[in-house]
């Protein structure tokens, strides 16, 4: 992908029918996207259909692939190595990550699926612990504005 533009033009159909009657707002998932995946560049979203970095554990029964990543421990940013989950396609990629977030309690503890603004949402992702960034949620709300992303929530 060559542009952020052009990347959300790949993805939002994809992110619009994946959200649909799960109370997740599509810009979100879009911001995520934009983010975790830099916009579509990184090798997890362009070799293996993962764009928002979502680990694989024991309890995964697909494909994994290691990769440097970072984490946040302490505010203290540092590198490490850890197995992500690896998909056939985008639009597989997307339905797991749906899955995963409706699987996870914390989540809905938190308020995810509650929310009644995207802004609302991203500090119940936060809340709930989806990223180690402490800034995660200030990134998410200016690409949400940037890009003009609500649109898709519609």
């Amino acid at each position: 992908m060559s542009t952020i533009i052009e990347f959300i033009k790949k993805i939002n159909h994809e992110v619009k029918k994946s959200c649909a009657n799960t109370r997740l707002f599509p810009s979100v998932m879009i911001a995520q996207a934009i983010l975790e995946s830099n916009a579509g560049k990184s090798k997890l979203a362009m070799l293996h259909n993962n764009y928002f970095g979502i680990k694989s554990t024991k309890m995964w029964a697909g494909n994994s692939v290691h990769y440097l990543t970072t984490e946040y421990q302490n505010g203290i940013a540092i590198k490490i190595k850890q197995p992500f989950r690896s998909y056939p396609s985008m639009k597989d990629g997307f339905a797991d990550r749906v899955k995963f977030l409706q699987v996870n309690k914390r989540y809905t503890v938190h308020g995810v699926f509650t929310s009644i603004s995207p802004e609302e949402q991203v500090l119940a992702f936060l809340k709930a612990g989806y990223a180690t960034d402490p800034n995660y949620a200030i990134k998410l709300v200016a690409l949400i504005r940037k890009y003009d992303l609500k649109q898709f929530d519609l």
